[in-house]
């Protein structure tokens, strides 16, 4: 069961991962923000109807667009865990029954806790933050004028 649970976590982490530096949180914020448009269309009190159906028809095909830009993406995100899965059977690793034992999701639990705190604790303290010239202080010069 240990090396199914490591396969496991893994894959979860791969997940996770994929998932921060894909963008796929965009895609579904674009595709929330289509909808409110349409919505907001449909609410229009000077438009046409047949100003307000063609609007419709497009933002349908935007949104379409979207959607399924959207699952795509989210498929090749869940790739690592579909495979790991997926391959039980070939592999020997029992994957499938490490996901109904709970000693085996207690470990993936406390391998995303340890993940969750290393990334968001000890990573910042050890990193030294770069100056951006967006966030630096004014020169002295300008500082010490009076506005």
């Amino acid at each position: 069961m240990i090396p199914a649970t490591v396969l496991l976590g893994c894959a979860l982490l791969a997940v996770a991962m994929l998932a921060q530096h894909s963008g796929i949180m965009q895609r579904f914020a674009v595709l929330a923000a289509t909808g409110r448009r349409s919505a907001k269309i449909m609410r229009s009190h000077g438009a046409s109807d047949f100003s307000k159906e063609r609007a419709a028809r497009i933002l349908a095909r935007r949104m379409l667009a979207h959607a399924l830009a959207a699952g795509a993406l989210l498929v090749v995100v869940a790739l690592p865990l579909i495979a790991a899965i997926a391959l039980d059977p070939w592999t020997g690793v029992p994957t499938r029954a490490a996901l109904t034992n709970p000693a085996a999701r207690l470990t993936i639990l406390a391998i995303g806790i340890c993940l969750v705190v290393t990334r968001s604790v000890i990573i910042p303290r050890v990193r030294s933050p770069r100056p951006s010239p967006r966030h630096s202080p004014p020169p002295l010069r300008r500082r010490l004028q009076w506005h």
